[in-house]
């Protein structure tokens, strides 16, 4: 055989594999899921699965890397669509919002604990590409923090990184908040969850807005 066919066969495999582990993740939970369950809903041996993966925790490590670099995209997407910075902005959280909607194993799996321990020969490789993909996307917002500071929109005094993560952590935390509390919102507030997303959008942004930007606004 080729080596192409067999990388496109090996390829062909993890996403089998991966696919069913993703279905058990959701149905049964990531502690009650086990090989046995993974081996016979993706149709494989567990030695077959075992070449591919070497535990649980590669498979869902795979997961999460996967789900990172499309978050990554819709970040992207969203930013080369936006006509300013606040079609930017708000295009960037509509995306993470329904990132959530859709793929909540993701986005739960994007605010978990990351192995920073690069260094060590045992880390394995799916921990530096987590790493190196949770990079990408903290470059491509703090991009969009430089340009506002270019533009005279954003205040000059803030600290990038640190608000780059502030960010990431507020707007993460209250779209998953507002999922979970939905019919709270609107029976106690009169408004829909989306409403009060775009609300918290914006309270958000206004807290690193210039002055000037901040008027008509």
């Amino acid at each position: 055989m080729k080596p192409h066919k067999k990388e496109e066969l090996a390829k062909f495999h993890r996403s089998c594999i991966i696919t069913a582990a993703e279905r058990l993740f959701l149905e049964k939970g990531i502690e009650k899921t086990t090989m046995d369950d993974i081996s016979k809903e993706a149709d494989y041996s567990k030695a077959t699965i075992y070449v591919y993966f070497k535990s649980k925790d590669e498979i869902f490590n795979t997961i999460v890397y996967n789900s990172m670099n499309m978050l990554l995209e819709r970040i992207k997407k969203a930013i080369s669509q936006g006509e300013d910075l606040f079609g930017q902005y708000f295009g960037i959280c509509n995306e993470l919002s329904c990132y959530r909607d859709e793929y909540p194993l993701y986005f739960e799996s994007t605010l978990g604990d990351i192995n920073v321990e690069l260094e060590l020969e045992e880390t394995p490789q799916v921990f530096r590409d987590i790493f190196n993909v949770g990079e990408e996307i903290n470059k491509e917002i703090g991009i969009f923090f430089q340009n506002g500071i270019d533009q005279g929109l954003i205040r000059s005094d803030i600290h990038i990184p640190q608000t780059v993560f502030l960010y990431w952590a507020s707007i993460a935390g209250l779209i998953r908040m507002t999922g979970q509390k939905q019919k709270f919102i609107e029976k106690s507030m009169g408004v829909s969850k989306n409403e009060f997303l775009q609300y918290g959008f914006k309270t958000l942004l206004f807290s690193v807005l210039t002055e000037e930007a901040k008027k008509g606004r």
